[in-house]
């Protein structure tokens, strides 16, 4: 199981840069929301992401994440808020 811990006052500040660097996303990863989407939905390993600080993140890529997680089967999300 791979846990990812994110945190979102670097999402904030460094916002997709710092997604890409975390998920060790391709080079080519658009640093948008749909592209975040789509590479959440590759995962094909069960992985955990835990959002901290997330009342600083949009509530569009929060939904971005919930909505991966329902539709791939080895990623959860949570987050603290």
């Amino acid at each position: 199981m791979k846990i990812i811990e994110l945190d979102g006052k670097c999402i904030k500040k460094h916002s997709h840069d710092y997604l890409k660097e975390k998920f060790s996303f391709p080079d080519y990863y658009g640093k948008n929301l749909d592209a975040l989407y789509d590479c959440l939905t590759d995962i094909g390993v069960e992985t955990e992401i835990h959002l901290k600080n997330s009342s600083l993140v949009s509530l569009d890529m929060i939904d971005t994440f919930f909505d991966a997680s329902v539709v791939n089967k080895y990623l959860t999300f949570e987050c603290d808020d």
